[in-house]
């Protein structure tokens, strides 16, 4: 169509040339010439640009052929990945792992509280045992002692050996508790206060020592200050025991108290913990979130896929 558009215009320009004079046919043979030069050139700049088109337009659909098949590929990965999280087999957050970490150490705390908390009680019952035993000890002793000496009416320990030689031998505990008076007395008495005190409540002194007691002399004035610097000793020694027990009681509540406080503390987090990990708020608001998102991606990609694919078709 074109070529003859062009053949007509020579026509006219033939015609034209031919009303205004008459040219040397070179001259005609020049103007067809570059007429047919410059159809081939249109003819060959048109081809181009039909090529330039065709493979312009094998190139799109390449494009939306592999785009297609990569978003084709995305959405089987999307849904895939939506059905993971919905079933829980992915966790977006570390909340889990923290909560776990939290928990384990929680526990950790309260069982090593525990056990030295009861460490702790086991050695306090075992010196309070020790000092209950001592303080019964030394009251036993004291007691048998005054009350001898106040039978006696004279202040001096010597006079026991009566009151305790119709008592000991039936009195196996009061006998036994003696024993360990006499024990803690070598603690505190000089080596000789310690065997004159072990003496008097066994009635080990000599008969001799005895009536010598009951003379009117000034050694039996050095024995009753003797017995009465003995009776002082122990009743310091109760004393300190007494004392002693009283502080460790009073440490051993407070520490039980200030457990029981801790634990509770600590047992207080460890619900928190635990109730977090049962709930895992942030891990699943980051999934309703992901999972959102990925919805809506997918939504897009087969909108596409589905507009590239008609484009292709036509």
């Amino acid at each position: 169509m074109a070529r003859s558009f062009r053949l007509g215009g020579l026509a006219f320009l033939l015609l034209s040339l031919g009303a205004v004079a008459m040219s040397p046919v070179t001259r005609v043979v020049e103007l067809l010439e570059g007429l047919s030069k410059q159809i081939d050139t249109e003819a060959k700049a048109e081809e181009d640009l039909y090529e330039t088109f065709v493979c312009w337009a094998k190139s799109i659909i390449g494009q939306k052929t592999r785009s297609n098949a990569a978003a084709t590929a995305r959405i089987e990965e999307l849904e895939t990945y939506i059905k993971d999280l919905e079933a829980g087999r992915i966790e977006l957050t570390t909340e889990r792992v923290d909560l776990e970490k939290e928990i384990e150490t929680l526990r950790g705390d309260l069982e090593v509280a525990a056990e030295l908390r009861k460490k702790e009680a086991s050695e306090y019952e075992d010196a309070k045992a020790e000092m209950d035993q001592a303080i019964t000890a030394l009251e036993s002793a004291l007691e048998v002692l005054q009350t001898a000496s106040k039978d006696k009416k004279t202040g001096s320990l010597l006079s026991l050996r009566s009151s305790l030689g119709s008592s000991a031998a039936s009195r196996t505990a009061e006998a036994a508790s003696l024993n360990l008076a006499i024990s803690l007395g070598e603690k505190v008495l000089t080596a000789g206060d310690a065997r004159f005190f072990q003496r008097l409540l066994t009635g080990e002194v000599p008969e001799h020592d005895w009536k010598k007691l009951n003379r009117k002399a000034t050694f039996k004035m050095s024995y009753k200050a003797r017995s009465e610097k003995i009776e002082g000793a122990l009743q310091k020694m109760l004393d300190t025991f007494k004392s002693n027990l009283k502080e460790a009681t009073e440490k051993e509540e407070e520490a039980q108290a200030l457990y029981d406080k801790l634990n509770e503390a600590k047992g207080d987090e460890l619900q928190t913990a635990e109730d977090a990990l049962t709930k895992m708020e942030k891990e699943t608001g980051a999934r309703g979130l992901s999972r959102e998102q990925s919805v809506t991606e997918v939504e897009e990609l087969k909108t596409q896929v589905a507009d590239d694919t008609k484009y292709i078709e036509q």
